[in-house]
C-alpha cells in the first residue's frame, strides 16, 4: 500500500528531528494516510516545526541533511525541505513555520494527537485542522482535496466535529466566512 512510504518516511525524519530535539506536528494531507490509514497519496509531508527556526538554525537543518544523505533545498514559499529515497521512492518532506505565507494558529497546533510513525510517536493534527486550513488556502487544488476527503469521510462513516470546524476557522478572523463557505461548497456542512 503505498501509505506505508509516508509512514515510514516519517519515523525516519521524526527519529532525527527528536534526537536533535526538535518538536513538530504532522500538518499536512499526509494526516490521511498517517492517522487514519486512508490509501491516499499526499504527495509529500509537511511537518510544522515548534521550538526552532529553519531560517535561524539553518545550521542544524542542513547538518541533519548531510549526516543523513538527504537532499535539501527550498521550497516557492522560502521554507526548507528533505528529500530522501523510501522503498526506491523519492519522498519530500516540508518543514514549515509561521514564516512569510504560512500560518498555523496555535490552537490548531495544540489540538494534534499522537500517532505512531514506524514506531516513533509523532503529534499528529485531526481532519477537521486540516480541512479548514485546506480551505484558508482558497485553491481549485485546496478544494478538491476538501470534496475528495468529504466523500471519503462519507463512505468510510469518519465522523467530522463541525463545532471544532467552526471555531478553528474563527482563528482566522479576516477569513472566516471565505472559509465555511468553501468547506460547505465542497461538501462539509457547517451550519
Amino acid at each position: 500500500m503505498r501509505q506505508e512510504k509516508y509512514v515510514r518516511t516519517l519515523g525516519i525524519v521524526a527519529r532525527e528531528l527528536k534526537r536533535r530535539g526538535i518538536e513538530f506536528v504532522l500538518v499536512g494531507s499526509a494526516v490521511l494516510p498517517v492517522v487514519y490509514r486512508l490509501d491516499y497519496d499526499p504527495h509529500d509531508i509537511d511537518l510544522f516545526i515548534l521550538n526552532k527556526s529553519t531560517i535561524l538554525d539553518s545550521e542544524l537543518f542542513d547538518e541533519i541533511a548531510r549526516e543523513n544523505d538527504w537532499d535539501v533545498g527550498t521550497s516557492e514559499h522560502g521554507t526548507l525541505y528533505y528529500e530522501l529515497v523510501v522503498g526506491g521512492d523519492i519522498v519530500r518532506v516540508d518543514l514549515l513555520e509561521n514564516v512569510l505565507d504560512v500560518y498555523i494558529p496555535e490552537e490548531l497546533v495544540r489540538s494534534a494527537r499522537e500517532v505512531d510513525a514506524d514506531g516513533v510517536k509523532v503529534m499528529a493534527i485531526g481532519l477537521e485542522e486540516l480541512l479548514v486550513l485546506k480551505a484558508k488556502v482558497a485553491t481549485r487544488e485546496a478544494e478538491e482535496f476538501i470534496n475528495s476527503v468529504a466523500r471519503m469521510a462519507l463512505e468510510r462513516n469518519i465522523k467530522l466535529d463541525y463545532s471544532k470546524m467552526r471555531r478553528y476557522s474563527e482563528l482566522f478572523p479576516d477569513d472566516a466566512e471565505g472559509i465555511l463557505r468553501r468547506l460547505r461548497r465542497n461538501g462539509i456542512y457547517i451550519d
